[in-house]
Order: C-alpha cells, then structure tokens, then sequence
C-alpha cells in the first residue's frame, strides 16, 4: 500500500516517481505514526498521542457479501470512539493505512488518516479524516483520488498535514491516461471541512518542485505536440506562479495548422448540456483555456 502519492500516476506518465514519493512520505519512511497490514496478516495496531488504532480485515455482508472490507477503530483507553470502514479491494491482499497526525488545527488533540485501496487500473484511494468534534469523534470524507498512495504530508512544514495528490480531472481530458500530465492538488481539513488550498502562497514552493518534475520527465521531442502533457503544464505552472508565460509559450508553439480542432462549449457545460448557441470547433489552446478556467486555473 505504502507506494509514495501518486507512484501509478507517475508510472503511467513514464516520470521518475521517486521525487514525489519523497516528497509525500519522507526520506527514510512515512513522517507520522503510521499502521498498516503486514504480509499475510488481517489485522495491525497502533497507539500514539493518547490514541489506539486497530484496522482489521474483514466481511461485513450489510456493505459486500462477496469481499473483506479495512475496517478502522479508534479507541483511548477502553472506550471506541469511532469506527470507519474503507473500501473493498479487488486485490488478494487487504490494502488500507492509519496515521495519526495534526491535520485539523481548529480541533483539539490529533487527527486521524485512513486511506484504503481498491485495486483496479488507474482507481482509487479513498481517504477519510477521523476527528473530535464538539459532538464527538467523526468521520470527513475528503475524497476518493487516483492510485495507491499515501497522501499525507506536511506540505509547507508548518506542523499541519495535508493531502496531496493530482487533479484527475486532467488524466483524460486531451488525451488518453498514460499520455497526461495533472497539476498537484492540496486538500486541507479546517473546523471539520475540506478545503482545496492549492491556491495559497504559502505552497507555491511546493507546486515549484512538482513543475519541476513534470519538466524534467516530459519527452523533449512531443513536447509542444502533446496536448494531455501540455494541459497539465499550463495548470501546474498556473500554481507555480508562471502561468501566463507558459500559456503564452504554448501559443507560440501550437502548430494550428495540424489542429482540425473539436467541438466545445463556450459557457463551460458538457456538450450534451450546452445551449447551441454557445457550441463552437476550437482549436486545443482555446479549449484548454475554457477548461482550465472552467477547474479553476485562470490564465
């Protein structure tokens, strides 16, 4: 389970995905007390902070008859405070974590992380934030992201973790999976909700590293003649801070005379929901424009 954020991703895209698994768990291991299933076992503990941690694997035939499910409980003392199921995995061996961490700094005491696995191509991490509350302990769903990784990191080193994973919305939006790149998205839990902070100064090292290693990995000889590679370019030199010279850079670039262009929707809806009016042939930076505006990623 323990595989770095965003290692498929980075498999699929052919980068290195060594940097980034640094940079979500730490040189030499995950960064906060961390539990998962060892080789062969069901079960796995963990107590820090005042906290006890049990995940077990097991049938729960109200959820899934045919298949085992992570099971989280959270417990201080003798008393279980909360328990939390994850999501069944299509593969042989159960695939959930447990961290506790300082994630939600308007809560008391520290948070706990769940993360489990489904197995299948290109799917899916489902991560949860279990916290005390003034109603007592709940569980935030924060969302369900691409690969096996584990998300958790203290992004700017502030003491607060956060989750930090890709925008999938760009993994298929231009071109097929392997051949896209995403910009790095930053959730954090405030006062019990989740919030995307990608957009805040304070990460802007952070979306620098990660631009960095999109460059570095790309193909230098389909560079400007990739429109999955350049969509997620465009978007992540956005977060960097250099957004409006790369799109410039790529209008520069873009041979028109080879885009046929594609249909799309001026006022941002699908093309099954457009209003005909607003229907028209862009060619790729014009639509990548409309797109990126339309998720976030103002040029």
């Amino acid at each position: 389970m323990r595989a770095g954020p965003l290692r498929s991703v980075l498999a699929a895209l052919a980068l290195s995905a060594a940097p980034l698994a640094a940079f979500a768990a730490g040189e030499g291991g995950p960064p906060f007390p961390t539990t998962e299933f060892a080789p062969g076992e069901r079960a796995a503990t963990l107590s820090d902070s005042g906290l006890s941690l049990r995940l077990s694997y097991e049938r729960r035939p109200n959820l899934d008859l045919d298949r085992d499910v992570p099971v989280l409980t959270i417990s201080r003392g003798a008393t279980m405070l909360l328990e939390t199921i994850g999501v069944p995995s299509g593969m042989d061996a159960p695939a959930a974590s447990a961290s506790i961490a300082e994630i939600d700094p308007y809560r008391l005491g520290k948070e706990v992380y769940f993360s489990s696995y489904s197995g299948g191509a290109h799917c899916c991490t489902r991560v949860v934030v279990a916290e005390e509350g003034p109603k007592g302990w709940t569980a935030i769903a924060v969302g369900n992201f691409d690969g096996d990784g584990d998300y958790l990191k203290d992004v700017d080193g502030d003491g607060v973790a956060e989750i930090a994973t890709l925008d999938d919305a760009f993994l298929y939006a231009f071109d097929c999976y392997a051949c896209s790149a995403a910009p790095l998205v930053i959730h954090a839990v405030r006062d019990g909700k989740v919030v995307d902070v990608s957009a805040e100064p304070r990460f802007r090292v952070a979306h620098r590293d990660w631009l960095n290693e999109l460059e570095d990995g790309g193909d230098p000889e389909t560079r400007w003649s990739s429109p999955g590679f350049l969509a997620g370019w465009v978007a992540q030199s956005i977060r960097a801070g250099t957004g409006a010279a790369a799109y410039q850079a790529l209008l520069d670039h873009w041979d028109y005379a080879a885009d046929a262009g594609e249909e799309a929707c001026l006022s941002g809806d699908d093309l099954d929901r457009c209003p005909k009016a607003d229907l028209r042939v862009l060619k790729f930076p014009d639509r990548l424009k409309l797109f990126l505006a339309r998720h976030g990623y103002p040029v």
